[in-house]
């Protein structure tokens, strides 16, 4: 007795069928039907597209009799005779519609993958494996990332452009990226945009943590935002937070020293900033494979809009643990850019300068391992802020954009809030009080 799955199984392998002989009969089809081996649910039809495909880009002719002969030649006679008895079948006909097919074998591989996915879930959870869902979620994102098309003709390429200027003319030239959480930044970017890589450099202890997760608050009042936080503790974060959203000094609250009437203060930052959308990781030193990871997840269940990283070289990365540490960085850099363009968000990333930019403001160059960030990175912005008085409650300071594919590079001056350890605007600081 035949089952409905049977039924379907059976028109999938006729429609296999029927793809090949439409390559035979017309290659030209071939370039409508961007299929690959595993799209095929029988092995021996994979094998058989796969030598077509080859045969073709070498611009060889794919009719049965050649193909077949070839296939003789590389001591593959099954392969030989299935050329031969598709190509002579008289059921089968060219399709009038081959994209068409052949987005239903793409169907009908994502249900067979899914499928398998369900299967070695339940397998590992009946196995009690710690790390089978984490598993299944990377494999059921890269399985929709496979259904992504990266092809594109010059009209498409232009209509996204002009849909892109209509809702930034809508919004009255209004912010479209994610906020930066400095006004003055804002404006001369545009924000952080979704598919680019954003570094952010600066000597140790010039603020860029601080820098960072103003940044995240501010991202995360349009969404939920994902910050891996590989140098400090999650505590360590909510402490920064309570500190800018309350006015008390962090390093008094780090020593218990805040008074009595600052509980108000604090209660209201704990729950304004502990409503905002945001997950932490907050492992030492991750893994690259376990950032990827966590942010596809999130990416899957939140739906977050932007991912913040502290820091790039504090990222590790096992399969290259005896490389150069340039090399590391540099493989690094280019996970975190193919990760914004697969999950079309923007990935700020945190980086140290050489110590070699000590005592000047730092400029692309003293990127530490900076040869492929430089490469890698979409915007890159140097933090500068003066050391003259480091008692000084506010400072001056500069946020340098020193690469920029999207538009103008240039400083934008900015104050630093000591107490808070952030970064404001320096319109806002004035208000608040003379910058030292």
């Amino acid at each position: 007795m035949t089952t409905v799955e049977d039924n379907h199984r059976s028109a999938i392998h006729q429609v296999e069928r029927q793809v090949l002989h439409t390559a035979m009969c017309r290659p030209s089809s071939i370039a409508d039907m961007p299929l690959q081996p595993a799209h095929f649910g029988s092995e021996a039809h994979g094998q058989l597209w796969e030598l077509i495909r080859s045969m073709d880009a070498g611009g060889k002719p794919v009719d049965p009799v050649t193909l077949s002969d070839v296939a003789d030649r590389m001591g593959s006679p099954r392969l030989s005779e299935l050329a031969m008895l598709i190509g002579a079948d008289r059921d089968l006909y060219p399709s009038s519609q081959p994209a068409y097919q052949s987005s239903v074998l793409v169907a009908a591989w994502r249900d067979r993958e899914a499928l398998a996915i369900a299967r070695e879930l339940e397998a590992g959870a009946q196995a009690r494996q710690e790390d089978a869902v984490d598993a299944a979620i990377q494999r059921l994102m890269t399985l929709h990332a496979a259904d992504r098309s990266y092809e594109h003709t010059s009209q498409s390429a232009l209509d996204a452009a002009v849909a892109q200027a209509m809702e930034a003319q809508r919004n009255g030239g209004k912010l479209i990226g994610v906020s930066t959480g400095i006004f003055d930044l804002d404006e001369a970017l545009g924000g952080f945009h979704d598919s680019d890589l954003i570094v952010v450099g600066a000597r140790p202890a010039m603020g860029k943590t601080g820098f960072l997760l103003g940044a995240t608050a501010a991202g995360a009042k349009g969404g939920a935002v994902g910050l891996i936080s590989g140098e400090q503790p999650a505590d360590q974060v909510g402490l920064r937070w309570l500190a800018a959203g309350s006015g008390v000094n962090v390093g008094r609250l780090r020593a218990g020293k805040f008074r009595h009437d600052d509980i108000g203060s604090l209660l209201q930052a704990a729950e304004q900033y502990g409503a905002l959308p945001v997950r932490i990781l907050d492992r030492p030193s991750p893994d690259i494979i376990e950032v990827v990871r966590e942010a596809r997840r999130w990416k899957h269940q939140l739906g977050i809009r932007a991912l913040y990283v502290d820091y790039l070289q504090r990222i590790e990365i096992a399969s290259m643990s005896r490389a150069p540490k340039h090399q590391q960085v540099g493989s690094i850099a280019r996970s975190l850019k193919n990760l914004a363009r697969d999950l079309r968000i923007p990935v700020i990333a945190l980086a140290q300068v050489n110590r070699d930019a000590d005592g000047e403001r730092p400029q692309m160059k003293h990127l530490a391992d900076s040869s492929e960030i430089e490469k890698e990175a979409d915007q890159i912005m140097m933090l500068w802020r003066d050391l003259s008085n480091p008692q000084a409650e506010r400072s001056p300071a500069e946020i340098n954009v020193v690469k920029n594919r999207h538009g103008n590079i240039g400083v934008v001056p900015v104050t630093w809030h000591g107490g808070s350890t952030s970064f404001v605007n320096r319109s806002a600081a004035d208000e608040l009080g003379e910058v030292a």
